[in-house]
């Protein structure tokens, strides 16, 4: 490994991502994901709750994880070994852009933002809803800015630099392949999560393992989000990187997970908002801590703010693990 391409591997699946988006549904690969996930449930779900459940589901995600990760590394390997290096290369970035989402999260958060200016707020709540897991009609305006904001806070590191994370760390283990594999196992344990990773009555034991992992594969890049987003804050006009760091760390365990606080709190400190707070989820009620010591009363600004600032701090974290990987490849 080169390291012009382990300095070039992140950007370039980024770049990638920001030009053309996600594939078209039908044939982008988290269906694929999904429809294994939903015969892997078939195969497996047996029984009543209980210890015995809880193994079926980890059963289920091995099922669905190990093969989407070999599934990842073997067009690279066979790029590599048909076409070379540079093809194993080209292969990889695409891969690892797959895996991401910046611009699918900047997208919809802009689909939030649009309606709220101009004071539809049903159409705002109908494109919250694509974001979040709460019930939409129990929010109003500002409860849907503040939803929104949240789950781009959140989803800047489950869906964003926990992939890059697991990318890199691929990289550094494994070469080209492992980058590819390691992205395309976290991007499945995050599909995992969200389908099966539920508190109601239907997954609570079944969806154990896969909640449990995602939290696992999301320690370590929820922690480094904090600094980069605090960095991030400092670099853009208009927002507070003080406030950000000084909330961020202060209220970064004020959650039931143990990694999404770090960077919602940041990005109430940031913005000046208070986020969190009690929720809806259909019939479950949550009360969350509050976030920050902000207003809670968000706008659409305070989202186009977020998108801004998740930018910035995806740039930031790619960056320092780009020229981290590069220092690596020269030793």
């Amino acid at each position: 490994m080169s390291a012009l391409s382990a300095l070039l591997l992140l950007p370039a699946a980024l770049l990638l991502d920001r030009l053309f988006g996600e594939p078209p549904a039908r044939i982008h690969p988290v269906c694929g994901m999904g429809a294994l996930a939903a015969a892997a449930e078939r195969l497996l779900r047996r029984g009543p709750d209980g210890a015995r459940m809880t193994l079926a589901g980890l059963a289920a995600c091995l099922a669905v994880i190990l093969p989407v990760g070999l599934l990842a590394a073997l067009p690279v390997l066979l790029a590599g070994g048909m076409l070379g290096d540079a093809a194993a290369w080209i292969v990889c970035v695409a891969v690892v852009s797959l895996c991401l989402a910046p611009r699918c999260l900047d997208e919809h958060a802009r689909r939030v933002a649009l309606p709220l200016e101009r004071g539809d707020l049903e159409a705002a709540r109908r494109a919250v809803a694509m974001l979040v897991g709460r019930d939409p009609q129990q929010l109003d305006a500002h409860g849907v800015a503040r939803a929104c904001v949240e789950s781009v806070g959140e989803n800047l590191t489950d869906g964003i630099l926990a992939t890059l994370f697991w990318a890199a760390a691929g990289l550094l283990l494994a070469g080209l392949p492992g980058a590819a594999a390691l992205a395309a196992c976290h991007r499945a344990a995050n599909v995992l999560d969200a389908l099966w990773g539920r508190l109601d009555a239907t997954y609570r034991c079944f969806g154990t393992a896969a909640a449990r992992l995602d939290d696992v594969l999301n320690w370590c890049p929820a922690r480094l989000a904090l600094p980069c987003i605090v960095l991030a804050a400092a670099l853009l006009p208009g927002l507070d990187a003080r406030a950000c760091r000084r909330v961020g760390w202060r209220d970064r365990h004020a959650h039931e997970s143990p990694n999404s606080a770090w960077s919602e709190a940041a990005f109430a400190g940031a913005l000046g908002l208070r986020l969190g707070g009690p929720a809806r989820y259909g019939p479950l009620y949550r009360d969350h801590p509050w976030l920050g010591d902000g207003s809670p009363l968000a706008t659409a600004r305070h989202i186009r703010q977020a998108v801004r600032l998740m930018w910035a701090s995806v740039l930031v974290f790619a960056a320092s693990a780009s020229l981290l990987l590069a220092a690596v490849a020269c030793i």
